[in-house]
């Protein structure tokens, strides 16, 4: 067993009741040795259960815990009580996954983002819960000893504009930023942000039916682009294998269909 994965990890998932964020836990969790602990935090509670017993059913020998939050209303203090009960002191790796996330409003293009309200909505959910719960996480579990390790899930158009998805591009660009300025902070840190690529997730689909730009629809929908679509397991299986060889420089970026 690689080395990274070869100690007893506490696990913290956002989006963990479907999509990539299912499939996560369960290679995640096939890998876990005895006494690990996997947290899943999603809003669907049916799904987190479905989460839990897929990845019970690969592996027996670790605790699953889910916790229903709605990511639009979270603060520190639902963060603390959700780790409170775990003791830090059992622990010699705890790794947090951000993958939670929405696409925004795709009826608007930039010119038209002039909502203020709208704006903070969107931002709740992609950047300030994620900012929240990565410093309950790092004031939580701050050992000398076990190795803190961020994922930050992110995506093409985090680097790379993409008409009507004016939303989710700043949101994404904005989380990879901020991860940045974590690691440069905090050189111990192990973060990465990872690009799973085009998977056939409901974003995907959600983008290539409501896309206000008939270019872009037709991007996410035509023959060429599915050659390019990756299966969920493909893109969980890369990320698992790229933090055990440890290739990236934290801070760093990493995509599906880089060498």
């Amino acid at each position: 067993m690689n080395e990274f994965w070869s100690r007893r990890t506490c696990v913290i998932l956002t989006g963990a009741s479907k999509g990539i964020g299912q499939c996560l836990a369960v290679e995640i969790g096939k890998l876990l040795v005895p006494e690990s602990t996997i947290v899943l935090m999603a809003r669907d509670t049916n799904g987190l259960e479905k989460t839990k017993e897929m990845v019970n059913k690969e592996n027996s020998d670790i605790l699953v815990e889910y916790y229903s939050v709605d990511l639009y209303n979270s603060n520190a203090t639902m963060f603390e009580k959700i780790f409170e009960p775990i003791d830090s002191t059992k622990y010699e790796l705890f790794l947090l996954i951000h993958n939670a996330g929405s696409v925004g409003n795709l009826d608007h293009l930039a010119a038209d983002m002039n909502d203020p309200d709208e704006w903070n909505k969107y931002m709740l959910l992609n950047l300030y819960s994620v900012t929240c719960l990565t410093s309950v996480f790092l004031s939580k579990f701050n050992s000398d000893t076990a190795e803190r390790c961020i994922v930050n899930i992110t995506s093409l158009l985090g680097i790379e504009p993409f008409k009507s998805v004016g939303y989710y591009c700043v949101g994404k660009a904005s989380r990879e930023m901020y991860f940045r300025v974590l690691a440069l902070e905090n050189p111990t840190l192990n973060i990465l942000s990872y690009s799973p690529g085009p998977v056939l997730t409901d974003m995907y689909t959600n983008i290539s039916l409501n896309s206000k730009d008939e270019v872009v629809r037709e991007q996410f929908t035509n023959g060429q682009q599915k050659q390019y679509i990756v299966k969920v397991e493909d893109t969980c299986q890369k990320l698992v294998n790229t933090l055990a060889m440890r290739s990236y420089k934290t801070g760093g970026r990493v995509d599906y269909y880089d060498r």
